[in-house]
C-alpha cells in the first residue's frame, strides 16, 4: 500500500517521519534570573507555552526541563522559569516529543525575548490508532493498554514490549517468540498495531557456578542465598530475591547474577561477587512509632566479622512502650543437607515491653537453625527466658490468665512455610502456608508443667485483570494444662497491620463482645482478612478490606467469646520496597472504635 510503512525501533518511526518544522530563530537572552540550586546559581528565564488543546502543558514544560511546581506547594508560585542553558535546545526537545506522543504535523515557534521565553504549538492532527490485532499463546491484553483512536506515542509502544518481556519470564518463559509492529499510514495519519506471540517451553534452573568471589568466602555463602534450587521454574521473581539475600549479607559492593548462558531451556547462572570497602555500620534514629510512640534507636553492624560472611551486631532502643538492649550472631551456610544450606542465628539480652495491665522484663537468648529458598523455609531453635511480670492494672477479678512474678521458660520451636506467591513484595496470585509448633517447660510462681504452642497460616491471592482479591486465615491453640503457669505474654492477642486494624497492636484480648475485650491474652485464637485493592492512578492503588478476631480463654473452645469485626479503606503506594500503606478502619459494632495505621508491606 502507497505510504505504508513498518518499524521495530521508536528511532526509525521519527527519521521516516520527519517533517518540515517552522521555528524562529533561537536569539541570546540578555537579561536573566539567578537561582541558588545548592552550591551553585543557575540562571533562569521565563517562559510561556500557548496553543495547546490535547496535550498536558506540565508534561510539555517538565520535557523542556523547566520546573513545575507540585500541587501540594500550593503556597509557592507558579511561574515557569526555564534555566538558560536549556534555551538552544527547545526545537529539537519538543520535536522529539510531539513525534513520541503521534504529533507527527505539529508546527511550533520559539520566541526568545530580553524578559521571557515564548512557545506557540500547533498540534496538528496525530497519528491515530486505527486497529490492534493480537495473537498469542500468553495473555498479554491487559499489557496493551491502546485504545482505537486515541494518538499513537512511540514511548508506550517500546514499554508495552518490554512489559510483555517482563511477564514471559516472570512466569518462566526464556525461550518466547515476540512480534510487535506498527504499519503506518501516512495519507490517513493512521496506524495498525500488530502483536504475535509464542510463549515457547518454560525454562528451568540449571546449577549455579561462582565465577568471581571475595577470598576468605566460601562458595556455600553465595548458593545459600539463591532463592532456588536446580530443576525450579526459572523466573525472574527467584532472581531478584536472591539478589537481595546477596545483598543482605551486607559484605558484598557489587553482585552480579547472569542469567545469559541457557542450553535448551535451561538457565545456568553465573554469579560474581565483590567485597565492599566499609564493614562497620553504625546507624541513630529518632522519632514517633503508631505502636511505641517517641522512640530512640541505636544499631551497630559488624559485616564479615571474623570472616566467611559472619555478622555480629547490637541494638539499642528506648521508648514508653519498649526497652531494649540485645546482641546479634549470625554465621550464613554453617552446613548443608542435601544440597540445602542451613544458616545460625543467635540472638541475647534484655528485652522490656509494656501492655494493658502489666509490663514484662525478660533476659534471654535464641538460638536459631534456618534454611531458605525459592519456596520452602525452615526454622528449628531453642530459647532460654528469665521473665518478670509486673502488674500495672486491674484486668477483673474474674481472670487469672495474669500472674506477677518470676518465670523460667526453656522451650525449643520450629517453623515450616512454603511461599507459592508470585512475589514477596507485592503479590498479585498465589498462596501461603506455614505452621509454627513449639514445646517447653515453664517455671514460675504457679505449678511447673509442660506445655505446648500451635499457631497456622494461610494466605491465597488472586487476580482478575487489574483487580487484586486476597484472603488470610490465622488459627492458634496454647495448651498450659490449664493452670495458667505461663507469663502472661505467651498468651493470643491481636489487633494491629496484620490482624485487626481497628486496633492498635496487641490492644485486642479475650473478646466478650463484639465491642468489648478484656485486654489479656487468651488459649484460643481466630482471625480471618478479606482484601480487594485496585489501581487508581499509575502507581496509587485504592483498597477495602474486613478483619474479624476472635480469642478464646478455654484451650480448643469459642463457645463463650465473640467476632470482634472491623471494617476499613485504604490508600497504598507502590515502592521498590512493597507497597507503602495508609489505612483506616472502624469496628463494625461500633464505629467510634476506629483506628489509621501507616505501614509498608502487603498483608497478604
Amino acid at each position: 500500500m502507497r505510504g505504508r510503512i513498518s518499524f521495530l525501533l521508536p528511532i526509525a518511526l521519527s527519521v521516516a517521519l520527519l517533517q518540515p518544522i517552522a521555528a524562529a530563530e533561537t536569539k541570546k537572552a540578555p537579561e536573566t534570573k539567578s537561582e541558588n540550586n545548592g552550591t551553585k546559581e543557575i540562571k533562569t528565564l521565563p517562559i510561556e507555552i500557548t496553543g495547546l488543546k490535547h496535550l498536558d502543558p506540565d508534561e510539555v514544560y517538565s520535557v523542556l526541563g523547566v520546573p513545575v511546581r507540585p500541587w501540594f506547594e500550593f503556597w509557592k508560585s507558579d511561574e515557569k522559569r526555564i534555566p538558560v542553558k536549556l534555551i538552544p535546545a527547545i526545537s529539537d526537545t519538543l520535536r522529539g516529543f510531539l513525534d513520541s506522543k503521534g504529533y507527527y504535523d505539529a508546527t511550533y515557534t520559539v520566541d526568545v525575548r530580553p524578559d521571557k521565553v515564548l512557545v506557540r504549538i500547533h498540534e496538528g492532527k496525530p497519528v491515530t490508532v486505527a486497529d490492534i490485532n493480537i495473537s498469542s499463546d500468553f495473555p498479554i491484553r491487559d499489557y496493551v493498554t491502546f485504545k482505537k483512536g486515541e494518538p499513537f506515542e512511540t514511548e508506550r509502544f517500546t514499554t508495552i514490549k518490554s512489559q510483555i518481556r517482563k511477564a514471559l519470564l516472570k512466569e518462566g518463559y526464556c525461550s518466547y517468540d515476540l512480534d510487535t509492529k506498527a504499519y503506518i499510514d501516512l495519507d490517513k495519519r493512521t496506524v495498525d498495531l500488530v502483536y504475535r506471540l509464542k510463549k515457547g517451553d518454560l525454562c528451568h534452573f540449571g546449577n549455579t557456578t561462582v565465577v568471581e568471589k571475595p577470598e576468605g568466602i566460601r562458595d556455600a555463602v553465595i548458593l545459600s542465598r539463591m532463592r532456588y534450587l536446580p530443576g525450579d521454574v526459572f523466573t525472574t521473581e527467584r532472581v531478584n530475591e536472591s539478589y537481595a539475600a546477596l545483598n543482605s549479607l551486607g559484605i558484598f559492593g557489587q553482585t552480579l547474577i547472569d542469567t545469559e548462558k541457557k542450553y535448551f531451556n535451561v538457565v545456568r547462572p553465573e554469579v560474581h561477587a565483590k567485597l565492599k570497602e566499609k564493614m562497620h555500620r553504625y546507624t541513630l534514629s529518632a522519632g514517633y512509632d503508631t505502636e511505641v510512640g517517641f522512640r530512640v534507636k541505636g544499631t551497630y553492624d559488624h559485616y564479615n566479622l571474623f570472616g566467611g560472611g559472619r555478622k555480629g551486631g547490637i541494638v539499642a532502643q528506648y521508648s514508653s512502650e519498649v526497652k531494649e538492649l540485645t546482641a546479634n550472631f549470625f554465621q550464613p551456610a554453617i552446613f548443608d543437607v542435601a544440597g540445602r544450606y542451613f544458616d545460625f542465628y543467635s540472638e541475647g539480652g534484655y528485652y522490656e515491653e509494656v501492655y494493658d495491665y502489666y509490663d514484662e522484663k525478660k533476659i534471654y537468648l535464641d538460638l536459631k537453625f534456618s534454611h531458605v529458598d525459592g519456596f520452602w523455609s525452615y526454622d528449628l531453635g531453642f530459647d532460654i527466658e528469665r521473665i518478670n511480670i509486673v502488674l500495672t492494672g486491674n484486668p477483673g477479678e474474674e481472670d487469672n490468665l495474669v500472674i506477677p512474678g518470676y518465670f523460667s521458660l526453656v522451650y525449643g520451636y520450629g517453623r515450616i512455610t512454603y511461599d507459592g506467591r508470585d512475589s514477596k513484595l507485592d503479590p498479585r496470585n498465589g498462596y501461603y502456608l506455614s505452621g509454627y509448633f513449639e514445646y517447653g517447660y515453664s517455671m514460675g510462681v504457679e505449678e511447673n508443667d509442660p506445655y505446648y504452642k500451635l499457631e497456622l497460616e494461610a494466605r491465597y491471592i488472586k487476580s482478575f485483570g487489574k483487580l487484586t482479591l486476597a484472603t488470610v486465615g490465622h488459627a492458634g491453640v496454647l495448651d498450659d494444662g490449664a493452670v495458667a503457669s505461663l507469663p502472661a505474654s505467651k498468651y493470643f492477642y491481636a489487633g494491629g497491620s496484620f490482624s485487626n486494624r481497628a486496633y492498635g497492636d496487641r490492644d485486642i484480648g479475650i473478646t466478650e463482645t463484639p465491642t468489648v475485650d478484656w485486654g489479656i491474652g487468651g488459649r484460643t485464637w481466630l482471625n480471618f482478612t478479606a482484601e480487594a485493592q485496585y489501581p487508581i492512578w499509575g502507581d496509587l492503588y485504592g483498597g477495602v478490606f474486613y478483619d474479624a478476631t476472635l480469642i478464646s480463654e478455654d484451650i480448643y473452645s469459642i463457645g463463650f467469646s465473640s467476632w470482634v469485626q472491623s471494617a476499613g479503606v485504604g490508600i497504598r503506594y507502590m515502592t521498590p520496597v512493597g507497597p507503602l500503606k495508609i489505612d483506616f478502619a472502624a469496628n463494625i459494632h461500633d464505629p467510634s472504635i476506629n483506628r489509621a495505621s501507616l505501614m509498608i508491606g502487603q498483608s497478604f
